[in-house]
């Protein structure tokens, strides 16, 4: 890889209009989230007070985690998946490919494609973490065990239900949690914008590898529907990152079958689009 040609990519797109529209898309799904949660004709239920009560992913109340999931691979694919196109499309290629070779510019670009996919995938959950801290710097251990036995008309607010796959992280810390989330999403993420950069190898026209994850992204969450449940619902990132919300343990372990799936997958994909360009430029 080419740590000077990593440098430039990640530079350009940081210093972009992608950067700042992934920002302007951060702060309304941040509206979103917190207007759904506290105005959308419901009272939030009283609980103990912590800031991830307004945060994508962990509160269970607004619209934004959806949203979120949703658009989490159209916004990787925007800032890390051009990297190749970019240069294609500016004339620059060529000059790239006599200096550095074809191989040499494939890993390098899924590399900072990768990084730069991850960044724009965690940014929108970044935000939302430091602007609800900001807001209700609390963090109170909430119990997720469900008590609808005790309360069953008015069940008190759980934050992540103690069947969830992440409710013993959640119970050991919740520093620990919230880490573990953000890298889960800036792995996916980078996997989503790796895609992009895969597929730019064989597109011609703009911005269509910024669809490609996206379109990919929906398949994938239709499969269940299109399969007669053959394939689970817990496979897609859209459910398995929706974690607050418990399941029998059959759920959990397919969640975590997700969870491999969506590393594994790309990183197939990835390697056999690189494996058949490199062919196709050998003939």
């Amino acid at each position: 890889m080419n740590l000077s040609m990593i440098r430039h990519q990640f530079i350009r797109n940081i210093l972009s209009l992608r950067f700042l529209l992934i920002g302007v898309v951060s702060f309304v799904l941040m509206f979103v989230q917190y207007w759904t949660a506290h105005h959308a004709g419901f009272i939030l239920t009283k609980g103990a007070p912590t800031f991830l009560r307004d945060v994508m992913l962990f509160s269970p109340d607004g619209a934004g985690t959806g949203l979120y999931l949703f658009l989490l691979p159209f916004l990787a694919a925007l800032l890390g998946g051009s990297v190749i196109a970019v240069e294609r499309h500016s004339g620059r290629m060529k000059e790239l490919l006599a200096r550095e070779g074809r191989g040499r510019i494939m890993r390098t670009s899924m590399a900072s494609g990768f990084i730069l996919g991850g960044i724009g995938g965690v940014m929108p959950l970044l935000l939302n973490l430091m602007v609800a801290a900001a807001l209700n710097p609390h963090m109170s251990f909430i119990d997720g065990s469900s008590v609808l036995d005790k309360e069953p008309m008015l069940p008190p607010f759980v934050l992540i239900d103690a069947t969830s796959w992440a409710y013993p992280l959640y119970q050991r810390s919740q520093l620990l949690l919230i880490l573990v989330i953000v890298l889960m999403v800036f792995v996916i993420s980078g996997f989503f914008a790796d895609i992009a950069v895969g597929s730019s190898f064989f597109t011609t026209h703009k911005y269509v590898e910024l669809l490609i994850p996206f379109v990919a992204s929906v398949l994938w969450w239709m499969l269940p529907a299109l399969t007669d449940s053959k394939v689970p619902d817990q496979w897609s990132h859209n459910i398995f990152l929706s974690f607050y919300a418990g399941g029998e343990p059959y759920y959990r372990m397919q969640n975590y079958v997700g969870m491999v799936l969506a590393v594994l997958l790309p990183s197939i994909a990835c390697i056999v689009m690189m494996i058949v360009e490199r062919r196709r430029d050998a003939l």
